[in-house]
């Protein structure tokens, strides 16, 4: 008896420690933890692997928009804005604001104040999280006759900007104090307009559905040029969060619940990133992108370090599926591309 109790618990150890995505939406990274949060669906997950192995973040809940700011993790989880402890996980305080209908995008300016999109009501909220366990809000915005998604604040000019959903959406600049709106971008050519976020050097980052891609606009909004696309393995691309100290991009995609990380080093106007390799595990596969056709070998180690798989093939350019080794024991799973880029997963 004792036995079965301790191999419960082991599963049940397990279970806890490896978790896969699933009804994802939007993904924030932790500069002081150096690690990565998604949505999923009514709990949150973390990795500090990019995307090589996922762990509940204790309790905490989250089905849309996150910020990481003054030492918490704000995450709206269905209408509800909570902030939780980043270092024990554990609820600092929850803000609920009447009459709203679907809360989805979120931003900060790093000093207390959030900015809140309303995607069914249409309106912009700014939350004061100085003291998260007495959030108050405040209406900046009266219907803007748009569908309002993704928020990111530009602090340096005191203004949320706010990417649309629909056809050939509009990007909009909303002052913070006054809620005067502005548009910045009338008719982008995209439709369903999701994510938005900047890397620190001027650019936007922003993520649309329709065509699937990620843009760069200049921090005017007068430039734009495509820096991903479906082929990088974008499937529906919702949140985004753009981590300066890696100058790496992370997108969930709530099309098949995986988040993709898309390195693009310092930013050079005018000049599109080479996409680079990435390898995540997705259930019971291995999710490849390639940049260009190449060898790509996959092995797998047991925990005492013993080679328990390997296997080597030369695929072509773009994304594809490899299935997860299915060995008795497998620890960690290496996957090395073109003899050189190596990347652990567990």
């Amino acid at each position: 008896m004792r036995s079965i109790m301790l191999l419960a618990a082991a599963v049940a150890a397990s279970s806890a420690l490896a978790q896969t995505p699933n009804v994802i939406e939007a993904v924030e990274y932790d500069p002081d933890g150096n690690r990565w949060f998604v949505s999923n669906g009514s709990s949150l997950l973390v990795t500090e692997n990019q995307g090589g192995n996922w762990a509940f973040f204790g309790e905490a809940q989250a089905s849309h928009g996150m910020e990481v700011m003054d030492g918490a993790l704000f995450a709206i989880g269905n209408n509800v804005i909570r902030a939780y402890d980043l270092s024990s996980a554990a609820l600092l305080g929850e803000l609920v604001i009447p009459g709203v209908g679907f809360l989805n995008g979120m931003g900060s300016n790093g000093e207390g104040l959030l900015a809140i999109s309303d995607f069914q009501g249409g309106r912009l909220y700014t939350v004061n999280a100085q003291d998260p366990s007495q959030m108050t809000y405040n209406q900046l915005t009266g219907n803007l006759g748009v569908i309002p998604n993704g928020v990111v604040i530009d602090a340096a000019n005191n203004r949320a900007i706010v990417v649309c959903w629909g056809n050939d959406a509009d990007i909009l600049s909303v002052d913070l104090e006054s809620g005067d709106v502005t548009t910045l971008v009338a008719g982008t050519g995209l439709g369903n307009l999701d994510g938005i976020d900047d890397d620190g050097n001027g650019q936007y980052y922003v993520s649309s559905w329709s065509p699937t891609r990620i843009t760069r606009y200049s921090a005017e909004f007068t430039e734009a040029e495509t820096v991903v696309t479906g082929a990088g393995g974008l499937s529906s691309p919702a949140d985004i969060s753009y981590a300066i100290a890696l100058d790496t991009l992370g997108v969930a995609n709530s099309g098949t619940d995986v988040v993709t990380f898309h390195g693009f080093g310092a930013p050079t106007s005018g000049i599109e990133p080479t996409p680079s390799f990435t390898a995540q595990r997705a259930a019971s596969d291995i999710l490849l992108f390639c940049p260009t056709g190449g060898m790509v070998e996959v092995t797998a180690w047991d925990a005492s370090g013993r080679l328990v798989h390997q296997r080597s093939a030369l695929i072509p350019a773009g994304q594809m599926r490899w299935p997860w080794p299915q060995t008795d024991g497998t620890s960690i799973v290496t996957v090395r591309y073109a003899g050189q880029t190596m990347v652990t997963l567990r």
